[in-house]
């Protein structure tokens, strides 16, 4: 019985911890996203603006995986399928490559019909990359 009772305590210290780990700011924002840490630790701040976010993924370079390069969306309209027509822009924020914090790069974003998300990269991968990122700020114009 002590045995169940401490598996019971864990679940529920587990469970609260989990639910004040979210680092999400917009109105609306609906998300999946259990956990927002990210490379260079601490939490990135997230925002969308026209259009439901519910998943998120930052890209890094294929070649040396701390460049962050994207970001792939998953989005939805407010109440339906978010047409892929739709015009989704980004913006990443976070430290440059060299060193400078709040550096914020542009994200071009295009849906892709294979994975059913939205891929955004910044303008050119070799040098336009973070190693540090602490907001992806998201518009969508439907």
């Amino acid at each position: 019985m002590r045995t169940m009772l401490q598996l019971l305590g864990g679940v529920a210290v587990a469970g609260a911890v989990a639910a004040g780990s979210t680092a999400f700011t917009a109105a609306g924002l609906t998300t999946s996203i259990s956990s927002a840490t990210i490379i260079g630790g601490g939490k990135v701040g997230l925002t969308v603006d026209g259009a439901v976010l519910s998943a998120a993924s930052l890209v890094a370079d294929g070649t040396y995986g701390e460049r962050i390069t994207g970001a792939t969306l998953t989005l939805a309209g407010a109440s339906a399928a978010l047409p892929t027509t739709a015009t989704v822009t980004g913006v990443l924020t976070g430290t440059s490559a060299g060193g400078t914090p709040s550096t914020t790069k542009p994200l071009t974003c295009s849906y892709n019909s294979g994975t059913t998300k939205w891929d955004c990269t910044v303008a050119n991968t070799g040098t336009d990359y973070l190693t540090v990122v602490t907001a992806l700020d998201v518009t969508v114009a439907a």
